[in-house]
């Protein structure tokens, strides 16, 4: 049993509150009789030249105020509480436990099965490598790192309990310790990716959620969780999809500086460059809402070297690494076939072209005062057009989509 003591506050001793009670209860109970043999009492007890001494009722405390509804009551009920706890962790359980007293009240009851019920992080049950450990602790959640390609999927300590969210690009479960350090301020206007016409005349409902109708306003719930928000509310990347963050963002940039650079014509003579499908594609990529089927070939031979350096750096062991390298089991899918056309190239070799039908996008807008004052993506930068987010995959709505609900993107 616990006992709660406020020593702020002055009151007498219980002994004598608990006198007064009973005199009180006393001089109620006596008031009723005749005058004559109450004050022969009253004579035969009191003594002589005692001062006569007056007992108040002690008031009843009053109740303190909560605030009650049909959703506080609800926090009392096991199964809601429980899939409440579910799905947040214990930062988020601590805040919910502030908002009033009946909802602590109603947590309270279930203390111990709540804190071992909140959000897991899914790499939990991975032991932690020590190899792993020392090899990439220093660069695993260091943005500055990031271009490395290499898949990274140790653990660089042990899961934490306080934050754990999901992923905002592949929505994995991960805590604080394996998720990516925030990158530098300065790297945000990297993350922007023109998109093609139909993208942005379309619903932005419909491209953030395909499930949602395209009339859903920007200012509804389902919409905002899907927005980009990595300039307001941080970055939270799982190792998976951090890894490949850096890279990507300079990939993009040296597309459109290759862009600027070499326009329609050279030479007097047209290029071709920016006509039909020539130009840069939209930065959804296959979900573009303006995407074709196109034909695409590939060199076997170096998509078949990516795989297996992809295969190699995977490994986990030196033996694992032998066996990659050394003991490959020839598969069907390598040789020619319906999708694999072998080609006679210059001087009798053989090449192998992989050619496959892929979604590709529309091609995005160009304007000359970005190339002559060599400013890429000003106008998304700036937040004038609507853009994607190229680490999160969410869109940001552009000056049009704010004023038309008439709010901000720290108001979303």
């Amino acid at each position: 049993m616990v006992v709660f003591v406020d020593l702020d506050e002055e009151m007498e001793p219980l002994h004598v509150l608990e006198a007064r009670r009973l005199a009180a209860a006393a001089a109620i109970a006596t008031h009723g009789l005749e005058p004559s043999s109450r004050e022969l009492n009253h004579e035969l007890e009191k003594p002589m030249g005692a001062p006569i001494v007056s007992v108040a009722p002690v008031p009843s405390p009053e109740p303190t105020p909560a605030f009650q509804s049909t959703a506080t009551e609800a926090f009392g009920c096991y199964p809601i509480v429980m899939s409440i706890a579910e799905h947040i962790d214990l930062n988020t359980l601590d805040s919910l436990a502030r908002t009033s007293r009946q909802v602590r009240r109603g947590l309270l009851q279930y203390r111990s099965i709540l804190l071992s019920s909140t959000l897991h992080c899914s790499n939990e049950g991975t032991p932690v490598d020590p190899e792993s450990t020392f090899r990439f602790r220093a660069r695993a959640g260091n943005w500055y790192y990031m271009e490395d390609g290499r898949n990274y999927n140790g653990k660089s300590g042990s899961c934490a309990r306080d934050l754990v969210t999901e992923c905002r690009r592949c929505r994995t479960v991960v805590c604080r310790n394996c998720a990516i350090k925030p990158p530098a301020h300065n790297a945000l206007r990297e993350r922007h990716r023109r998109l093609c016409n139909p993208c942005i005349k379309a619903p932005i409902a419909s491209l953030v959620n395909s499930a949602l109708e395209p009339e859903t306003p920007l200012m509804d719930d389902a919409v905002r969780r899907e927005i980009c928000r990595c300039d307001i509310d941080g970055v939270w990347l799982c190792q998976p999809c951090g890894r490949s963050m850096r890279g990507d963002d300079h990939e993009y940039q040296r597309i459109w500086k290759w862009r600027a650079h070499y326009g329609e014509v050279l030479g007097g003579l047209g290029t071709g460059i920016g006509e039909g499908d020539r130009g840069v594609i939209c930065g959804r990529g296959s979900a573009c809402a303006g995407a074709k089927e196109r034909e695409n070939e590939t060199d076997c031979d170096a998509e078949d070297a990516a795989v297996s350096g992809a295969n190699l750096w995977t490994a986990t062991n030196q033996v694992h690494l032998d066996t990659v390298r050394y003991e490959r089991t020839p598969s069907p899918q390598l040789g020619p076939g319906y999708e694999r056309h072998e080609i006679e190239g210059i001087g009798g070799c053989v090449k192998t072209k992989l050619i496959r039908m892929v979604r590709v996008g529309a091609c995005v807008p160009e304007w000359d005062d970005e190339k002559s004052h060599h400013s890429i993506l000003r106008r998304e930068v700036k937040g004038i057009r609507r853009s994607w987010c190229g680490w999160c995959y969410g869109v940001i709505p552009g000056e049009a989509d704010l004023k038309k609900v008439g709010a901000t993107m720290r108001q979303l």
